[in-house]
């Protein structure tokens, strides 16, 4: 402890740690802070559209329940509070559903249409700045551990003083590492306590969240360096160390991360949407015809032992459109949770290809962390399409249940719009996000194995 004190005071008094401090501060303040902004102002006009939604709904006119159906409403997707560290797929995905009869809606508005240019330059979040940064931030601090000392000649005089190598290492590596904690860590933990404090966070856990996702940051820092660390290890100058550590940085945090994008979409291809559009379109055309129709009506009726529909026990138009629904649900579930399982698919073999590259893995790990990954949206798209089902089931059912006589049309009013309960969406556990989180938490605990690893022959191999 003694040691790592006597090096936490050195690398205190570096002036390059307080650069380093304020343009990591100012980078995530920007980014922080402005992702803050939006989304208690999202959080806010959600709020307002949702009430005006249930208003809409409630006071609708007195209408067949079947028109009620189609009159349809939207439903708004919940931001994770840590989406103001993380946004993960957030921006790219749909945040708005309309619910509507026969329908299985996509979500609509992606934030990323309103993204500013620091977004579109690949710094518009604190995940980004954590992902490209603060590895840049790591090198900083750890290129000149030794090479400096060995170029000085003071390596030398500390080996020869009777310090080993590896408490020499240990100490200047816990040092550095808790400095980075000081200057990462620290900012992470305050804008993510805002967001917690700040925002809805009913059943996101984010708490837990915000420590687990703290922790992935700071490891991922620490990767970086052992990376600065490992070739000041061996190079003779300082200049060679800076420079040898960029071209790593350039390579696994730029060139790899394009690399395995493009190896796991080649390896790893998924349906497009646009092709179940038209399978479903394809298989719902022929079910639509007069010709269908009729042979359905023939159906109910031999199946009631009647020959006309005033004879049913039930309202003929209502229990087609029951049967009607169950065969569109049939459908809807099979090739849209192919299409999610698909893409499911590309996210795991993406949290493997982290082995190309930490950043990667990282990318997998924090958006599962913060509760913002593809699983989260999926979850949702689900809940509101459960939501669209009950709502139709529901006015079905008042149809198909009250039979009208002689051509004569159901009306129904406000007492069966307020049967329908409001929209409301719980997201996924923290469990169900550690679960998915295995992969990507292993390929970066293998990257620091493997690091540490290089860095212990070296070690007892130091020479001045």
């Amino acid at each position: 402890m003694k040691r790592i004190g006597a090096e936490l005071a050195l690398c205190l008094r570096d002036a390059r740690l307080r650069w380093i401090g304020a343009v990591l501060a100012l980078l995530l303040a920007v980014a922080g802070l402005g992702a803050w902004r939006d989304a208690v102002r999202y959080g806010h006009q959600v709020d307002a559209v949702t009430a005006a939604e249930r208003a809409r709904w409630l006071g609708q006119d007195a209408k067949n329940p079947h028109s009620a159906d189609h009159f349809g409403l939207w439903v708004f997707k919940p931001s994770a509070p840590l989406a103001v560290l993380d946004p993960g797929s957030e921006p790219y995905t749909g945040r708005m559903v309309r619910v509507e009869a026969h329908v299985f809606n996509d979500a609509v508005y992606r934030a990323v249409q309103e993204a500013g240019p620091l977004a579109r330059a690949g710094l518009g979040s604190v995940a980004d700045i954590v992902g490209l940064v603060v590895p840049l931030a790591a090198i900083l601090l750890g290129f000149s551990a030794f090479a400096a000392d060995r170029e000085r000649g003071t390596l030398r005089l500390a080996l020869g003083n009777g310090i080993a190598p590896g408490p020499l290492f240990a100490g200047r590596f816990a040092a550095l590492l808790l400095a980075l904690v000081l200057v990462v860590g620290l900012p992470l933990l305050g804008i993510g306590a805002l967001a917690a404090l700040s925002g809805d966070a009913a059943g996101w856990q984010a708490w837990p969240r915000l420590l687990a996702w703290v922790a992935a940051q700071l490891a991922y820092a620490a990767l970086f360096l052992l990376v600065a660390m490992l070739v000041s290890l061996v190079a003779r100058t300082a200049r060679h160390a800076l420079a040898a550590a960029l071209v790593i940085w350039v390579g696994l945090c730029i060139a790899a991360p394009r690399l395995a994008t493009a190896a796991v979409e080649t390896l790893v291809p998924a349906v497009s949407h646009r092709e179940v559009r038209a399978r479903i379109d394809a298989e719902l055309r022929p079910h639509r015809t007069a010709e269908a129709n009729d042979s359905r009506t023939r159906e109910v009726l031999a199946r009631y032992g009647v020959s006309e529909a005033d004879a049913l026990p039930v309202d003929l138009r209502g229990l087609m459109m029951v049967e009607n629904d169950e065969h569109h649900f049939e459908l809807y579930d099979r090739e849209f949770g192919a299409l999610f399982d698909g893409l499911a698919a590309r996210e795991r073999a993406f949290a493997w290809a982290g082995l190309l590259s930490p950043r990667v893995a990282l990318q997998a790990l924090s958006q599962t962390l913060a509760g913002t990954d593809f699983a989260q949206h999926a979850h949702f798209v689900w809940t509101a399409e459960a939501y669209r089902r009950a709502i139709s089931e529901r006015m079905n059912a008042e149809i198909r249940d009250r039979p009208q006589r002689g051509g004569a049309t159901l009306v129904a009013g406000p007492e069966l719009w307020r049967d329908i309960p409001p929209f409301a969406h719980a997201p996924l556990p923290l469990s169900r996000g550690l679960a998915d989180a295995v992969v990507p938490t292993l390929v970066l605990a293998l990257w620091l194995a493997g690091l540490a690893g290089l860095c212990v022959p070296l070690v007892r191999r130091l020479k001045p």
